[in-house]
């Protein structure tokens, strides 16, 4: 459940924009939170790598990338979101398909970044992302993942508010889980997690092994 607000805000674009300039004032504004991923993985990657943006929405998140020099690749479920990140964003190359199931060759990117975006899948379906980016990174390469977390005390009460308007049970499930230990699970190693934003935000940072994956 979720409050009338929410499909308002992706309906109107510049409802979707207030909020989003609001929710990352924690961070140091929207340009901050859309480089955490980049800020995370740039040093690990060699110059021109071959990144992909999951869930990339209209781009923004993909720009900072993009700016950096690297070969981007957006999937998102949404052709209008495409759309929109093909006028933004033209150096962006966009796929249309299921984050669950993408329509992409298995170990052909050396990052996947998720911004923002796992929390709005049910915990099957979050496993099942997760299972994906882990077959379609290259041996060696990196995941990072910024998602919500659960607040401390200063922002607990605008994180259950925040939650409350614009937010479903998905969120509300993330926020109850330990995602570094599902990574773990799944087979990602070097997993570390940062917090941020009064521990609102955790930035997390996987990679895949280099030896085989068992199916």
């Amino acid at each position: 459940m979720t409050s009338f607000l929410r499909p308002l805000a992706y309906r109107y674009r510049w409802i979707y924009d207030c909020v989003t300039a609001v929710s990352s004032l924690s961070v140091g504004g929207v340009e901050r939170l859309r480089a955490l991923g980049l800020d995370a993985l740039h040093p690990r990657l060699t110059p021109k790598a071959d990144v992909l943006d999951l869930c990339c929405g209209s781009g923004e998140a993909a720009a900072p990338w993009l700016k950096a020099g690297f070969q981007v690749t957006g999937l998102d479920i949404s052709p209008l979101a495409l759309a929109l990140a093909a006028q933004r964003h033209p150096g962006l190359k966009r796929v249309e398909g299921l984050a669950e199931e993408p329509p992409l060759r298995e170990a052909s990117f050396d990052a996947i970044q998720m911004s923002v975006a796992l929390h709005e899948f049910p915990r099957a379906e979050r496993a099942q992302v997760l299972k994906q980016c882990l077959k379609l990174l290259r041996p060696g390469g990196w995941l990072v993942l910024v998602d919500l977390h659960p607040a401390g005390p200063w922002l607990r009460l605008p994180q259950q508010l925040f939650c409350a308007l614009f937010e479903t049970d998905t969120a509300l499930a993330m926020l109850e889980d330990d995602l570094p230990g599902q990574l773990e699970t799944l087979g990602f190693s070097d997993i570390d997690q940062e917090l941020l934003a009064g521990n609102a935000l955790q930035r997390i940072t996987a990679t895949r092994p280099t030896a085989a994956i068992t199916p």
